[in-house]
C-alpha cells in the first residue's frame, strides 16, 4: 500500500541543521495498526507529516501503490490529503466557527461532492462515532472526548486509505482515551492507520504493529512486511477544489463569531461611500435642474444661425501661445492686442436664400409642430458716431440694411455687439469698472459695455474707434479714462451735410467687462456690447430702417426634444449639400440653452468631482483598516488554515476563504452606505426647497447605487488581496503548530 525509500528530511535554522529523518526505509500494509514510537524529537512527528503530504522530504521517495510521489506537484499533494489521507489531531483541531457537522463536510466538500450526498455522508460517519445527536453544536459546547469523535468522523467522512493520527489521546482522560482507542482499532480493520503516540501501553494493547524511531531512523518493527508486494499502479487523484458557496459559508459563520467587530469595519468602509452617494445624489439632482432649466430656456434661447462665426480650435490654440502672460489680472488698465490676431479665426457663415428656405419649408412643414417662433433678425441702416468735441463727430462703423457692417457682406470685426434680454450679460461677465447699462433707448439715450479679454486687453481696431491712434503693444488704457465716453447712433441713411445729428441717440460706456474664469463660452468677443432694447426700440420707431438682409435666424423649439430634432435638421443641410467636409462652406448654429447650461453643468461637474475627491480619503482609510482586519484575521485563523490544507485545500482555496469574507465585509459596507445615503436625502431635500424652493434635488439613481456598491466590494477585495495571499503561503505544518 505504501512504501517509504530512504526518506531524510532536515530542518535549518540560520547555520544549525537538524535531520529529523535519516535515510527511512519502511512498507505498510493495505489494512493495519500502526503505532510509532520514540522519545520526544526522534521524526516521529515529521514521518506522519511526510506520509500525510504536509511536509515534503528532502531525499528518498514515498510511493503509493507503487506510484512514486517524486515528481508531486502542489496540486497532486493537495488532492492526495484530500483523497487518500484522514488526518486525526491530538487538539482535534476543528473549526470552532463550525457546526459539527460542517466540520465533517468540509472534506467533502473539497472534494466537490453535492450538498445533500454531504450532508447524509457527514451524518453517517457522526452517527459512526456515536454523536448523531450533537450535529448541530459547535466545537466549544462539546467535551474532550467529543470533540475527538468529531475530528475521527471528519477523517474518515471521505473514505481514506490512510488515517494519521498525531498523539489522538494525548489530551484525554483514561477512560476516554480507551473509547477512542477503540474507534480507532475497529477503523483499522480495513484501512491503514498510524498513529504516534508516546503510550507504549496503548500502543501494545491496540496496535498490530510498532515501529521505533531514535534519531530519525528506524531502531525496531515488530511486524514488518517482508512478502514481495507485486503492485501495479492503478493509483489516481480526483481534483479538489473548494467552491465559492463553501467559501461564502465558512466567512459567514466566522463573521457570526466576530459580528461587532465586523460591523464595525463595515460602518467604517460605509463613510465614504455614504459621503460619495450624497454628493452623486445631490449632482444627478442638480444635473436634472440643470435639464430642466434648459427645456424652461427654450423660448429665451434659441437656436441662432448668425452670419459670423470663429474656427474655436484654432482661436484656443492661438490663446494658448498666450499662456505666458497672467490671466484675469486685478489692474484697473487695459493695454493692446493686435485685431488681426483675431481676424485670422473669423469665418463667414454665409446665409444664402436656399438656406433660409431650407428653414423655413421646415418651420411650415415637417417642424410646425416643433418650432413654436421663427425670427429673422435683419441688418438695419444704423451709423455710430464717436463724439471727439462739440458738433465733432467721427463715423466709426455702419451698418448697412443690404451690405450688413461697413459694406463687408456680413463679414466683419464685430464691434457694435447685439446682447440678448435678460440677465444673461451679468451672470456671464465679471463688471471690471463702472456700472452695467441702462437702456433708455425709447427717451434717445443707452448705456453699452466694453470689453476686455482675459488678459485686460482691447484690440486696436476697437481702440482706434474710441480715438486713439499711433498705439502700440506696450501702451496702456485706464478704465477710468474708458467710462463716460460719448457716442452717436444715427437710425436711417445717413448724408452728410443734410442729416440732422438731433436725430440720433446718445450712446454712453457705463461699465467695462470681461468674461468669468469659469465661463467657457462668451455672448461678444470684442468692441461694445449693446442691451437688447435698443435695437428692439429701433424695430418699433424706424421700421423703414430695417433691411432685407440677414445678421441671425432665431428659431424657437417648443421643448427640448422638438430643439433636438431642429438641430438634427440643420446638420442635415451641411450633409445634403456635401459640405461635410468643407469646413468653410459649412453654416453653423449656436444652441444658446445648451451653452449655458453646460457652462454651470461643467462648473457642477468640478465642484462635484472635489467633493467626491475629499470623500474617497475615507475609503481609502477604511481599505487599509479592512488590509488591517484581514491580516489580523490570518492570524488568528492560522491553525484554521492548517487544517484546510491537511484536508486537501490548496492555495487558492485558503485564499478564497480569506477574499469570500473580504468581499461580505465590502458589500454590507456598500449596502449600509447606500442605506444610509438614501436617508439622508430625505432631510436634505427638505433643507434645499426650504431655502431654494426647488423640491426634491438629492436623488440617487439605481445604478449610481449600485456602482458604489460594486466599488466597494472591489475595495474590499483589493485591501484583503495581499493578506489573503500570505494565508495561502503558510506552511500547513507550522499552522498546525500554532496555538
Amino acid at each position: 500500500m505504501l512504501k517509504l525509500k530512504k526518506i531524510s528530511k532536515s530542518y535549518h535554522v540560520g547555520d544549525f541543521s537538524q535531520r529529523a529523518l535519516d535515510e527511512v526505509t519502511v512498507d505498510f500494509r493495505k489494512n493495519e495498526f500502526v503505532a510509532v514510537l520514540g522519545p520526544s524529537g526522534c521524526g516521529k512527528t515529521t514521518l506522519l507529516n511526510i506520509i500525510g503530504g504536509l511536509d515534503k522530504y528532502d531525499s528518498g521517495d514515498l510511493e503509493i501503490l507503487g506510484k512514486s510521489t517524486k515528481n508531486f506537484q502542489d496540486q497532486e499533494w493537495d488532492m492526495y490529503r484530500n483523497n487518500t489521507i484522514g488526518f486525526i489531531f491530538q487538539s482535534h483541531n476543528l473549526i470552532s466557527h463550525l457546526s459539527i457537522l460542517q466540520n465533517v463536510e468540509l472534506g467533502l466538500a473539497l472534494s466537490g461532492i453535492a450538498m445533500e450526498e454531504r450532508h447524509r455522508r457527514a451524518k453517517e460517519v457522526l452517527t459512526q462515532v456515536g454523536l448523531a445527536d450533537h450535529i448541530g453544536k459547535r466545537p466549544n459546547q462539546l467535551s474532550g472526548g467529543q470533540a475527538q469523535r468529531v475530528a475521527i468522523a471528519r477523517a474518515l467522512a471521505t473514505n481514506p486509505d490512510i488515517v494519521l493520527a498525531d498523539e489522538p489521546t494525548g489530551s484525554l482522560d483514561s477512560t476516554t482515551s480507551v473509547q477512542i482507542m477503540d474507534l480507532i482499532r475497529t477503523i483499522a480493520q480495513d484501512k491503514l492507520v498510524i498513529m504516534v503516540t508516546h503510550n507504549q501501553e496503548l500502543a501494545a494493547r491496540y496496535a498490530t504493529r510498532i515501529i521505533r524511531l531514535k534519531d530519525g531512523k528506524i531502531t525496531d518493527d515488530t511486524n514488518p512486511v517482508k512478502e514481495a508486494q507485486e503492485l501495479t499502479s492503478d493509483f489516481h487523484l480526483k481534483k479538489t477544489a473548494m467552491s465559492f458557496a463553501t467559501a461564502l459559508v465558512s466567512s459567514l459563520n466566522n463573521i457570526k463569531t466576530k459580528l461587532g467587530r465586523t460591523l464595525l469595519t463595515a460602518f467604517a468602509g460605509s463613510i465614504g461611500i455614504i459621503g460619495i452617494a450624497l454628493i452623486q445624489s445631490l449632482s444627478t439632482g442638480m444635473d436634472l435642474q440643470i435639464a430642466n432649466f434648459e427645456q424652461d430656456a427654450i423660448a429665451e434661447f434659441p437656436i441662432v444661425v448668425t452670419d459670423m462665426r470663429f474656427d474655436l480650435d484654432s482661436f484656443q490654440e492661438m490663446m494658448e501661445e498666450d499662456s505666458g502672460i497672467p490671466e484675469y489680472p486685478d489692474t484697473d488698465y487695459a493695454s493692446v492686442y493686435l485685431s488681426a490676431n483675431l481676424l485670422r479665426f473669423a469665418r463667414p457663415n454665409i446665409i444664402t436664400d436656399d438656406y433660409i428656405d431650407w428653414v423655413h419649408d421646415y418651420a411650415e412643414g415637417e417642424g410646425a409642430d416643433l418650432i413654436t417662433g421663427l425670427m429673422f433678425d435683419r441688418y438695419m441702416d444704423l451709423t455710430f458716431f464717436r463724439v471727439d468735441g462739440a458738433d465733432e463727430y467721427t463715423s466709426v462703423y455702419h451698418e448697412d440694411s443690404e451690405d450688413g457692417p461697413d459694406g463687408s457682406g456680413g463679414f466683419s470685426l464685430s464691434f457694435f455687439n447685439r446682447l440678448p434680454e435678460g440677465s444673461l450679460l451679468e451672470s456671464t461677465y465679471d463688471l471690471l469698472y463702472g456700472t452695467f447699462p441702462e437702456s433708455e433707448a425709447a427717451s434717445g439715450s443707452f448705456e453699452v459695455v466694453l470689453l476686455v479679454d482675459q488678459y485686460n486687453r482691447i484690440y486696436d481696431l476697437t481702440l482706434q474707434r474710441l480715438g486713439y491712434s499711433n498705439i502700440s503693444e506696450d501702451d496702456t488704457f485706464a478704465f477710468s479714462d474708458l467710462i463716460g465716453k460719448e457716442f452717436q447712433l444715427f437710425v436711417g441713411d445717413y448724408v452728410a451735410g443734410v442729416s440732422d445729428m438731433e436725430e440720433a441717440l446718445d450712446v454712453t460706456i457705463s461699465g467695462i467687462v470681461r468674461l468669468k474664469e469659469d465661463s467657457s463660452s462668451g455672448l461678444f468677443y470684442n468692441g461694445l456690447g449693446v442691451p437688447a432694447e435698443v435695437f428692439t426700440a429701433i424695430e418699433t420707431n424706424h421700421p423703414e430702417a430695417v433691411g432685407a438682409e440677414i445678421q441671425a435666424i432665431y428659431i424657437y423649439a417648443k421643448d427640448f426634444a422638438a430643439k433636438e430634432s431642429v438641430k438634427a435638421y440643420l446638420d442635415y443641410y451641411n450633409e445634403f449639400h456635401g459640405y461635410g467636409d468643407d469646413s468653410a462652406a459649412q453654416i453653423e448654429y449656436i444652441d444658446r440653452a445648451a451653452m449655458i447650461t453646460s457652462m454651470a453643468k461643467n462648473v457642477l461637474d468640478t465642484i462635484s468631482i472635489v467633493l467626491i475627491a475629499f470623500a474617497a480619503i475615507s475609503l481609502v482609510v477604511s481599505s487599509i483598516m479592512i488590509a488591517i482586519i484581514t491580516y489580523i484575521s490570518v492570524i488568528e485563523r492560522t491553525k484554521e488554515i492548517g487544517v484546510l490544507r491537511a484536508l486537501g485545500a490548496r492555495k487558492k482555496d485558503v485564499a478564497r476563504v480569506f477574499n469570500s469574507e473580504n468581499l461580505l465585509i465590502g458589500f454590507g459596507a456598500g449596502v449600509v452606505g447606500i442605506g444610509v445615503a438614501y436617508l439622508l436625502t430625505i432631510p436634505a431635500n427638505l433643507i434645499i426647497e426650504y431655502y431654494s424652493e426647488v423640491p426634491n434635488v438629492a436623488q440617487l439613481r439605481f445604478t449610481d447605487a449600485a456602482i458604489l456598491v460594486g466599488v466597494s466590494v472591489f475595495l474590499a477585495f483589493l485591501a484583503g488581496f495581499v493578506p489573503a495571499r500570505i494565508a495561502s503561503k503558510k506552511d500547513p505544518v507550522i499552522a498546525l503548530r500554532t496555538e
